[in-house]
């Protein structure tokens, strides 16, 4: 069907009137449909194949964990204090609210005081009295007594707290959430008056040490990497999200680090094996330990506000050691739900203190790196051969206008996706062009504008499909388009491609006769997401349409001049965009996405180039990019604060490019370039920044074998680079064989 379409454009448009002139009639072009309409075609025939070093990507299971974030709802800081957080805010798209029902509410808080059970399983619990938090004298949670005692609940239900009534809290009525691991191996644990059965410990583990995150196993017990899966259902309902998300050893490391620092923030007593109250105040460890976690007695307040010194698993299972916001005994036999759940049971303040945010939020960049050759990354021997195609319906009515109608084909993987590596992104590959639910389809209208002069210095141009440089006076580059890498056919992301829905012009040349400024040009436009252009309010939740305050856009201005000889070029670009990825699809992970959601992008970027043409076949091209990009609004995942409004990160990158023409044989052209991809150099958010610059190199040479074919073997690799939590490793490279025909 779909090259039926491709078929029907093409006899379509074969069948329109077509005027030609006497002399036309004696030697007709079959590119010509009139006077002032043209045909043509670019098709790409791309065998190749991309590989990364072993290490980690900072950022490569960031679709994984948006994913399974996104069941919580990514907004969740900014909810009210009076009722169950709205839907709009947490940007959900279902009915059923996924990700409110998990917040408890305190309406006689301060504003945002809101406590998310993010990281629960199951809560069969009560909310103690008195709350200590930041100090054994202060209590930011303090209640009455008749306000904030609940009686105890059943497994996993949500609370909504209230206490400017004299009732007890009800169960939410919404879908519930939990965040929890599925079937480890199970090992017998001897203590000292009983045995009992628990997931995730490895063999012969000594119970009576803090325990480490290399005693739990990797492999659940059928052979599965060991996941974390977030879900939403209703107790007798069948509607449910589900998601997941794949644990290594640095993730256990952090977990298990999570835990005891929640721990720490607590103040708990116990009764030890001498049957001596032990009380932990805040601030002192108490690392975890298998045969303490199942023996102790802890003192807790009951559902009817007294202190009992019986809660514990008695020997059965590990329980949380209370304290927190909530008091759960539920006993557990899964290790990792366990560890979970002493987090999971901190009041808001508690998980404010520096040493917990600071665990918790390197446990959420833990996730989002994973390694590069496991799971998340094409298999390093799967060669691919895939083409990119394009028909170009060329249409001027006056002599001086252009009407473009473009449709494509493109299947092409991209590199940047088999090496979890943005920056290894083709040039033709297709991923630069963004499109609603995240699909690209196999046919697509690539263009489609109209461009026109309203005189002899000002060219308009408007479209729905318009890229931008449809109107900017220049690409700012003598290297070849053809380059490898996105990220050099942008000048080190100065000039990222962008297609969208909008309007822009250009002026020129200015009337200007000294120091050659008469060839001096500006253009600006107005560039949007074509999804939110045609949708003015998308999923009830944000505010979009072609002009709104949440419409992603990209608004990009152009100073270029260019000498008589044309032998100089020096462009200067500005750019704010709001809502997509900042430098368009080149940089490193951090770079694209400082606080993990493009949505939550707000950049200015800055860039400058100049080339020069030293003779006819020898050409030189530098540029420099920086790119400041604020946070629109707070962001949490997986009930971890990780971005604040108004957090500001920045990122540089350059390059220097060598363009060779008539090499060894005339008509064969070749290229060079050395860049620093774009990364984070500063980071206010607790996602912290690129550790270093990663420098791209690609080099390539093109037979022409007639004036429509060409055949382009080429090579590229970037190097290794890190986070600031030292998370990151393997160099990226891949080589490329291209045949293009243009017709």
């Amino acid at each position: 069907m779909k090259l039926q379409f491709l078929l029907a454009i093409f006899l379509f448009i074969s069948a329109a009137p077509i005027s030609v002139s006497a002399e036309q009639e004696k030697e007709p072009e079959l590119t010509d449909f009139s006077t002032t309409s043209k045909l043509s075609g670019v098709v790409r025939f791309v065998l190749g194949n991309a590989y990364r070093n072993n290490g980690y990507a900072n950022f490569g299971q960031a679709s994984a964990l948006t994913n399974l974030a996104d069941l919580y709802g990514h907004r969740a800081y900014d909810g009210s204090i009076a009722s169950v957080q709205p839907r709009s805010i947490n940007m959900i798209e279902s009915p059923l609210s996924q990700g409110e029902a998990f917040i408890f509410y305190r309406a006689s808080a301060p504003a945002k005081l809101s406590r998310e059970l993010a990281f629960s399983t199951t809560w069969t619990g009560y909310l103690p009295n008195n709350i200590n938090t930041t100090s054994s004298s202060t209590n930011a949670f303090a209640e009455p007594a008749s306000s904030n005692v609940m009686q105890g609940v059943g497994s996993g239900q949500n609370l909504l707290i209230n206490p400017s009534t004299n009732r007890l809290p009800t169960q939410a009525q919404l879908t519930r959430i939990s965040l929890f691991t599925d079937s480890g191996f199970k090992q017998t644990v001897q203590l000292a008056s009983t045995e009992f059965s628990l997931e995730y410990l490895m063999p012969a583990t000594n119970i009576y040490l803090p325990l480490q995150a290399n005693q739990i196993p990797l492999l659940d017990r059928y052979g599965r990497t060991n996941a974390l899966f977030a879900t939403t259902s209703g107790t007798s309902s069948s509607d449910f999200n589900s998601s997941k998300i794949l644990l290594d050893p640095k993730d256990l490391n952090a977990l298990v680090a999570l835990a005891n620092e929640a721990r720490r923030v607590k103040n708990y007593a116990y009764y030890n094996n001498t049957a001596n109250l032990v009380v932990k105040p805040i601030g002192a460890y108490d690392p975890i330990s298998i045969a303490a976690s199942a023996e102790r007695n802890y003192q807790a307040i009951n559902a009817a506000g007294n202190t009992v010194d019986n809660f514990s698993g008695a020997g059965l299972g590990l329980v949380v050691t209370p304290g927190g916001l909530v008091t759960n005994p539920t006993i557990y036999n899964n290790l990792l739900n366990y560890l979970i759940a002493e987090y999971g049971s901190l009041a808001e303040d508690q998980r404010r203190v520096g040493y917990v945010q600071n665990a918790a939020t390197k446990f959420i960049r833990n996730l989002a790196a994973y390694n590069t050759n496991k799971n998340y990354v094409a298999d390093n021997n799967a060669l691919t051969f895939s083409q990119d195609a394009s028909i170009s319906f060329d249409t001027s009515f006056t002599g001086e206008d252009r009407f473009l109608i473009k449709v494509r084909s493109n299947n092409t993987y991209s590199f940047a996706a088999r090496t979890a590596n943005p920056a290894a992104g083709l040039a033709y590959d297709g991923a630069t062009i963004e499109w609603p639910n995240g699909a690209t389809p196999f046919v697509f209208l690539d263009r489609l504008f109209y461009a026109f002069p309203l005189n002899n210095s000002i060219n308009l141009s408007l479209g729905v499909r318009l890229g931008q440089d449809g109107f900017l006076p220049s690409r700012g580059s003598f290297y070849s388009p053809s380059a490898l890498l996105e990220f050099f056919s942008s000048a080190a992301g100065v000039l990222p491609s962008y297609t969208g829905s909008g309007a822009g012009f250009n002026y020129g040349p200015f009337q200007l006769d000294f120091l050659s400024l008469k060839n001096l040009r500006f253009g600006i436009g107005y560039l949007t997401n074509e999804a939110d252009a045609v949708s003015p309010d998308a999923n009830n939740i944000m505010a979009q349409g072609w002009f709104s305050a949440n419409t992603r856009l990209r608004i990009p201005l152009q100073l270029a001049w260019q000498s008589s000889n044309s032998r100089w070029l020096f462009t200067a670009n500005y750019a704010y965009e709001r809502g997509h990825n900042s430098m368009g699809a080149v940089g490193t992970q951090l770079a694209l996405t400082p606080f993990m959601y493009a949505s939550l992008n707000e950049a200015n970027q800055l860039g400058v180039t100049i080339a020069h043409q030293i003779g006819n076949d020898f050409s030189v091209t530098a540029a420099y990019g920086h790119g400041a990009v604020k946070a629109r609004f707070n962001n949490s995942v997986l009930g971890v604060k990780m971005t604040s409004a108004g957090d500001l990160a920045q990122l540089n990158s350059w390059m220097l490019a060598l363009n060779f023409n008539n090499l060894f044989i005339k008509g064969n052209s070749a290229g060079i370039g050395v860049g620093g991809v774009p990364a984070l150099q500063t980071n206010r958010s607790s996602w912290n920044s690129d550790a270093a610059m990663p420098i791209a190199l690609e080099t390539w040479y093109q037979f022409q074998l007639s004036d429509n074919i060409s055949f382009t073997p080429g090579i590229f690799y970037i190097s290794a680079t890190a986070n600031s939590d030292g998370l990151g490793a393997g160099s990226s490279w891949g080589a490329v064989l291209k045949t293009q025909f243009n017709f």
